[in-house]
């Protein structure tokens, strides 16, 4: 009776932890759509490249840039394959949807401020200019 009670608690415990701490660092380069497809593919492609170089041939070239288009294809698809899913969740609900359209309206009429670029003029390289021809 104790023990049922015990492993009943860890159980609980561990599905908390489970839910709650994530087992992969998340990095900015991260991405949902990525899947173990998309990664084999990538490596092949990158294995392709490295025997391209070494061997210098126009049949390896050749091989590489085929594989590399099957590797855009595949990504492209499991991209597509994600946001069809993440749209038909959103779509499940007709407050998510609003949500959506609101947030979507708004962005929409939001000024995309343009990056500023710093002054290429600098005051001590006119000083400098100066003084360097005074000395000749």
């Amino acid at each position: 009776m104790m023990n049922d009670r015990v492993c009943k608690i860890i159980r609980v415990l561990q599905k908390i932890i489970e839910k709650s701490i994530f087992l992969t660092k998340s990095s900015n380069w991260a991405r949902d759509f990525w899947n173990q497809s998309c990664f084999e593919v990538v490596m092949k492609s990158r294995r392709l490249r490295i025997i391209w170089k070494t061997q210098d041939t126009s049949e390896a070239w050749n091989e590489y840039l085929k594989h590399n288009d099957h590797k855009n294809k595949i990504i492209q698809q499991t991209k597509r394959a994600h946001f069809r899913s993440q749209m038909h969740k959103l779509c499940e609900t007709l407050k998510s949807i609003w949500c959506f359209a609101k947030w979507a309206r708004i962005e929409s009429q939001l000024s995309k401020k343009l990056s500023q670029f710093l002054s290429l003029k600098r005051s001590d390289i006119d000083h400098m200019t100066m003084t360097f021809e005074k000395k000749i």
